[in-house]
């Protein structure tokens, strides 16, 4: 009989190296972190980076000198948006759907750093003034559209609108009911009459903001029904018309 000598700080290294494999081949197979591109789209994907060099990504739809850039709202990414993107891109728009920084292929901060919003707007509207558009607007849904608020009071030169699809009124450390006495830019609030969930009344919201906006060029419209964000967007031509009207007479 032959005795098996097993060198346990060997076994030990092998085990964890295993380990690691397995973990580097489960997220290169299901992992934010190498994923090149959206499974929703293909190709047109732009990469920018906010003041704090947090890396985005958005997507380029249409070929016009008016961009429109769409944030998203919270728990989604720019895939939400695509629908509209590629209607507002038909009616001669350029439209960029943006991920948000810690959501879709956009880079993860932490603490403080994971929830400067509208950074991540400012510094969409910089990359797209590089790419030679003449007017930027802002249109976000909820989450997005109260960090487009606070994005049309500090970006520099000056957005050409803002619109707020069901925004809240706060949220995340964003408060738009203080910042919107500095809101000089052109605003439409859109928000459903129904919409009050998890602890938020939208449309009361929305009224709010707008009686606190300071800019001379504002307007509301509440809607009847009770859908959210891009979903008042998906099922009202309502909502649809008011946002294309708006940044067609802008």
């Amino acid at each position: 009989m032959h005795l098996v000598v097993v060198n346990n700080s060997w076994m030990r290294r092998t085990l964890v190296a295993i380990v690691l494999v397995a973990a580097v081949l489960a997220s290169t197979a299901s992992g934010r972190a190498v994923r090149a591109e959206h499974d929703c789209v293909r190709a047109g994907e732009l990469s920018f980076f906010a003041a704090d060099n947090t890396k985005l990504v958005g997507h380029r739809f249409g070929k016009g000198t008016t961009a429109v850039i769409l944030a998203h709202q919270s728990e989604g990414d720019l895939c939400d948006w695509l629908p509209y993107a590629r209607r507002l891109a038909s009616r001669g728009y350029f439209v960029f759907p943006m991920d948000f920084r810690g959501y879709g292929l956009s880079q993860r901060r932490t603490g403080a750093a994971a929830t400067r919003f509208p950074s991540d707007l400012a510094a969409a509207t910089k990359a797209l003034r590089k790419l030679g558009k003449k007017k930027v607007f802002l249109v976000g849904a909820s989450m997005g559209g109260i960090a487009s608020l606070a994005a049309g009071v500090s970006v520099k030169p000056a957005v050409d609108g803002v619109v707020s699809v069901s925004g809240p009124a706060r949220f995340r450390g964003m408060d738009a009911l203080k910042s919107a006495p500095r809101l000089r830019v052109p605003v439409l609030y859109l928000a459903a009459e129904g919409d009050d969930n998890a602890g938020y009344d939208f449309s009361q919201d929305a009224e709010a903001m707008h009686a606190a906006t300071a800019a001379a060029d504002k307007r509301l419209e509440v809607l009847p029904g009770t859908l959210h964000g891009i979903a008042l967007i998906a099922g009202s031509a309502r909502a649809r018309t008011a946002v294309e009207t708006f940044v067609r007479g802008h």
